[in-house]
């Protein structure tokens, strides 16, 4: 039986596991590959803060992640992808009112940051 997200290492793992995906996917892979090549160490510390924050409610992280992603030359196809191995790999992995809450927050920031993006070109 699959337990639910309930702490910072079931966070990294979540992480470690995505991204494992993403760097071989055909169609996000080399968008991120390109931009992380010798930093994926340091995308991750990052992430992890990031999603504790957004999923357990614990105050990691400061910032503001959208501007990063101004100049990617990213469209809704590749935020669907990104949100399609989200999905499968927490449904992989995790099943809990946490890991609803997980694909739940993925579909709204993909969906705001694709916003966000879309005004600023």
């Amino acid at each position: 039986m699959k337990k639910d997200i309930t702490t910072l290492k079931d966070i990294e793992f979540l992480v470690d596991q995505f991204y494992n995906v993403v760097q071989q996917d055909s169609m996000i892979g080399p968008i991120f590959n390109v931009r992380l090549s010798g930093r994926w160490e340091m995308h991750h510390q990052k992430l992890y803060r990031f999603w504790h924050t957004v999923l357990l409610r614990r105050p990691d992280y400061f910032g503001n992640p959208v501007p990063i992603h101004f100049g990617m030359n990213i469209d809704e196809h590749h935020f669907e992808r990104w949100l399609i191995i989200w999905n499968e790999t927490i449904e992989a992995n995790f099943e809990g009112i946490v890991a609803e809450r997980a694909k739940f927050r993925g579909r709204k920031m993909a969906d705001a940051f694709l916003s966000k993006i879309k005004k600023n070109n």
